[in-house]
Formats: structure tokens, sequence, C-alpha cells
């Protein structure tokens, strides 16, 4: 899979604010959501981890469709993702951002469901 393709949940003008508010290239903050995409899609796969998660974390899923999840997790599972990609300094805010400005441009979500424990983590389906 291209990294376009692992890209397609997120609107380029999001990445492209992301890494500017966030002092970090474009380019880094790209292949960081890429890296992040491939990981849950291979490690252990989608559908798996958002499985595992539902039943970890009281089901965090705020949306469903057929080529999206998004969820609210604690914001652990992005300092555990951040630590098994070796993120450098900066991009792990940068990331989480850019899932966090997708979702709430997300018409499915709404800013109710949004809770200040939780960190919005969007993945493609499979």
């Amino acid at each position: 899979m291209t990294d376009d393709e692992l890209l397609a949940p997120f609107d380029l003008a999001v990445i492209r604010t992301t890494a500017q508010r966030n002092d970090v290239e474009e380019v880094v903050l790209r292949d960081a959501l890429a890296a992040h995409q491939r990981t849950m899609r291979e490690n252990p796969g989608v559908e798996d981890v958002v499985y595992e998660w539902r039943k970890q974390y009281d089901d965090p899923v705020l949306v469903r469709t057929p080529d999206v999840f998004i969820l609210a997790l604690p914001p652990t599972v992005w300092e555990e993702y951040a630590d098994y990609l070796e993120f450098e300094d900066g991009v792990l805010p940068a990331v989480a951002a850019v899932h966090a400005e997708q979702t709430v441009r997300t018409d499915a979500v709404s800013a109710s469901s949004l809770v200040s424990d939780r960190a919005p983590l969007l993945v493609a389906r499979e």
C-alpha cells in the first residue's frame, strides 16, 4: 500500500497546516502518519486492534464507516505508538494534532463525544 493510500483519511490541508503550527517538516509528518497507519494494518491488523481497544477501553469507537474508524483513546496509546515508531521530538504532538483536527472536521463526530482524557485516533479500514 502506498503512503498516499495510507493517508487517505486525512485532508492534505490539515497535514500542511499542522506541520507549520508544530514546526515539523511536512514530509516528516506525512511519513509519521503513514508509518502509524501502516503499523496498525500490520500489527495486529485494524479490525483486531479496534476489537481489543473496544474491550480494553469501554468501547472507544466514535465512528465506524466502511472506510475509517474514529476512536477516542487514552493518550498512553499515542505514547506507545510514538515509542514503537521512534518518532523524533515534536512529531508525536503533530501526529496527534492531525488526528484531532481531522476528527473535529468530521460531521459524524459531535463535540460532546470528545472528552478531555481521551485523544482522537483515525484508522483507515482495510
